[in-house]
């Protein structure tokens, strides 16, 4: 009798497990509202599993709680939204499945034949990370002000160089130009078309019209790191904070800062880029370095709450990061040296777990979600670079609005002198970031470039960041 009780309670245990309903299809992300409610409510809901596994979206709210989280749901996620500057650490520290240990070479040459920009997330010739989407800073303008000012630099040269020459001895380069194509601009021609709009009344004001983020957080450090490679730095150089390209990317900000082309309510009041594109609306703001997302909020597009901040949307205009250049002339009145338009590209991944429970099924709702038709969705309606191929060659009809596609070009135009720059893959980056604020915070706002805080000095700089801040950065060793 016992031995029959001790089948029946076998097989109705199996039968139970039998007839369980599969685990949920577990994701983690973190996005902005509509985004979510877009990936949540219109992507996703459409993904099916071959038994009919239900698929639940898991928010995390900061990009340091993604171990944390992990750590909750041991085992049971499938795929998490990864940062570009978090990507490295979590796979150092074991956190994400490899794609070669689940799929085969065709699989993975199938892979890198769909996305762009695959090798930003391989290492060691392994594959770690599936693009979500890419992201990079570009330059966006009012056209209708750039015109104006193209139109007038000629009558303030002399009067601008004089200005200049007050603090490198020489004034703007022998063979200066400002090119009616912003495209072509280096660091000099910010300067003076910044100089030109601070000077000349808009709408009954004269006020300074050129603005980056002042808030004190990431998109700001970014900004200033930004100007590090753009100066001819290296990853060593913004992790020590040693180095010439560090120095140079001060002094500019604080020729900018000094010059009074930069509006000071972007400190004053620590704008961020809602700030910014406030900016624009009110004539606040002539000349920015905005993401695609930025763009696209300033511009509009009449769906998921974007209307745009522009009276007229068309006056909006894209063009690559300018080229850095020293500020000080060599003897012939030309630069010194000449940088690059490069920056860091940024971005979100997709990752499977080290944990995951199927990798199969993880790999398959990555591809799902990244699929052409709902990669077109997202980009036409949130401003993401596209990361599949078939996308970018088939922009001009898969994307029907001329300003779309060219924010896209021009994008991919910067990706292309980014190469592979990203942001230093440091375990400690976010620590590093917070000092580059707060040199920033000290030298530009509180204006302890020189000793009378008038007229930037290069060498005073330079000994500022050696006695205050390097030691700071000393204390970070490489993880």
């Amino acid at each position: 009798m016992k031995i029959c009780t001790y089948h029946i309670c076998m097989l109705v245990s199996i039968a139970f497990l039998l007839c369980a309903p599969p685990e949920n299809v577990r994701v983690l992300i973190k996005m902005m509202d509509k985004q979510e409610k877009y990936f949540s409510e219109e992507l996703v809901s459409q993904f099916s599993t071959d038994d009919d596994r239900r698929l639940e979206v898991i928010r995390y709210t900061a990009v340091d709680s993604i171990e944390s989280e992990l750590e909750k749901y041991p085992g049971k996620i499938a795929l998490i939204k990864v940062p570009f500057e978090k990507s490295w650490s979590l796979v150092q520290r074991g956190k994400i499945m490899p794609l070669h240990s689940f799929l085969g070479p065709e699989a993975i040459r199938e892979f890198n034949d769909t996305y762009l920009f695959t090798f930003l997330g391989r290492q060691h010739n392994i594959q770690f990370f599936i693009p979500r989407k890419y992201e990079t800073r570009i330059m966006v303008y009012r056209k209708s002000k750039v015109k104006h000012a193209a139109t007038l630099w000629r009558t303030f040269r002399d009067t601008i160089s004089e200005c200049v020459k007050h603090c490198n001895g020489k004034g703007l380069p022998a063979s200066y130009v400002l090119e009616e194509n912003p495209n072509l601009w280096d660091y000099f021609d910010i300067l003076v078309v910044g100089w030109i709009w601070a000077r000349m009344e808009y709408n009954g004001i004269t006020k300074p019209r050129i603005a980056h983020r002042g808030k004190m957080y990431s998109g700001t450090s970014h900004r200033i790191i930004d100007r590090v490679f753009q100066c001819n730095g290296t990853d060593r150089n913004v992790i020590t904070m040693q180095g010439e390209p560090v120095v140079d990317a001060f002094y500019w900000e604080a020729i900018y800062a000094a010059s009074g082309i930069y509006n000071p309510r972007m400190w004053v009041e620590e704008w961020s880029g809602t700030d910014i594109w406030q900016g624009f609306a009110g004539d606040e703001v002539f000349l920015s370095f905005m993401t695609q997302l930025d763009c696209f909020n300033i511009h509009g597009t009449g769906q998921d709450g974007l209307e745009g901040f522009l009276a007229d949307p068309d006056d909006m205009g894209v063009a690559t990061m300018p080229a850095g250049c020293s500020f000080a002339l060599a003897q012939n009145g030309e630069v010194l040296w000449k940088g690059r338009k490069t920056i860091t590209t940024g971005g979100w991944w997709w990752a499977i777990p080290a944990d995951a429970p199927d990798p199969h099924i993880s790999y398959k709702l990555a591809r799902f979600i990244t699929g052409k038709e709902h990669q077109v969705q997202g980009c036409s309606r949130f401003g993401m670079i596209p990361v599949r191929k078939d996308v970018r060659n088939e922009m001009d009809s898969l994307f029907e609005a001329k300003w779309m596609k060219e924010i896209y070009d021009i994008s991919y135009e910067q990706m292309v002198y980014n190469k592979s720059t990203v942001v230093p893959q440091h375990s400690r980056f976010h620590e590093i970031s917070k000092i580059y604020l707060d040199a920033w915070s000290y030298i530009i706002v509180n204006r302890n470039w020189s000793e009378d805080r008038n007229m930037p000095n290069r060498t005073y700089i330079q000994k500022v960041i050696e006695i205050k801040y390097i030691p700071l950065l000393r204390r970070y060793k490489q993880g």
